[in-house]
């Protein structure tokens, strides 16, 4: 699903923030949306209301200061509250990508609140987070949710997505050979999960040479075709991908998902840089 973006106007977005209401009776938390009942939770005497309206007013001030925001997304569904902030353009290797904030908070305890900063790539609607030194946020709505939300942003400044943009960089001209791809992918071999992720990227490979996009010979198609937790690479199947190529394509697996989850996967696929090879080095080798 394409997030929908509106250009961005901050009274108007405002003025959506402030139609939030969310209040305790009791042993229940309520929230409400321009008046209506949207969520009803029972929560323990150990959850934390967190001022999301102060929080995303006080969130967008300091970006404001810091970047220039040019489109917003804002969503409420449920007990959810989310707000998606895109900045200054930026392009690698032919690709442009929006600075971008991820806020989420949820009063029906369907998620933690989390504040993330990332890369947002509207042509092909997926985005990364990585870790970022004091900066980012994940923590449940229990004690304390409100204190630790108040440093989350301390290293909030003009200079917060260079390391990150230098590491997708560093991914450029270099190759990453598929054995070394399941090892980064698949952690554990006995976490089911991490096999399903690998088998997701070796279908979207496919599915990219089927549109005539990427050669792969009768072997590789097989390799890639083998489900996860059966599959043994070795000198006889292994080939190369371009590592910038697949950094991007194992992401979109995940476009749909919270920015929590997706730093997660950006820091799992990220581990590429460690392990990838010059192109030009291969080509000597005649690989």
């Amino acid at each position: 699903m394409r997030r929908s973006f509106l250009n961005y106007n901050k009274q108007e977005l405002i003025d959506k923030i402030n139609l939030i209401s969310i209040e305790q009776v009791g042993s229940q938390v309520v929230t409400k949306y321009r008046d209506t009942v949207t969520s009803i939770s029972d929560v323990s005497n150990r959850y934390e209301i967190f001022d999301i309206i102060s929080y995303l007013k006080d969130k967008i001030d300091t970006i404001e200061r810091n970047f220039n925001i040019t489109k917003y997304h804002f969503r409420i569904t449920k007990g959810i509250q989310e707000l998606t902030l895109l900045s200054d353009s930026i392009e690698i290797e032919g690709v442009s990508f929006h600075k971008s904030f991820f806020i989420l908070n949820s009063s029906d305890k369907s998620r933690r609140l989390s504040f993330n900063a990332g890369l947002y790539c509207d042509a092909k609607n997926y985005y990364l987070v990585s870790s970022i030194k004091n900066l980012g946020l994940t923590k449940k709505h229990l004690r304390g949710v409100t204190q630790a939300a108040e440093i989350a942003s301390t290293g909030l400044n003009g200079e917060t997505f260079n390391e990150q943009i230098e590491s997708i960089k560093s991914l450029v001209g270099h190759k990453i050979s598929l054995s070394n791809l399941q090892k980064c992918i698949i952690k554990d071999i006995e976490v089911k999960s991490d096999h399903l992720k690998f088998d997701s990227l070796k279908n979207s490979i496919i599915h990219y040479a089927s549109e005539g996009r990427l050669k792969l010979t009768d072997s590789q198609y097989l390799t890639l075709r083998t489900q996860s937790d059966k599959l043994v690479i070795n000198n006889t199947n292994d080939f190369y991908l371009d590592a910038f190529w697949v950094f991007q394509t194992y992401l979109r697996i995940f476009s749909k998902q919270d920015s929590h989850v997706v730093k997660r996967e950006t820091e799992r696929i990220m581990s590429i840089t460690q392990c990838s090879v010059r192109n030009q080095i291969l080509e000597e080798l005649g690989l």
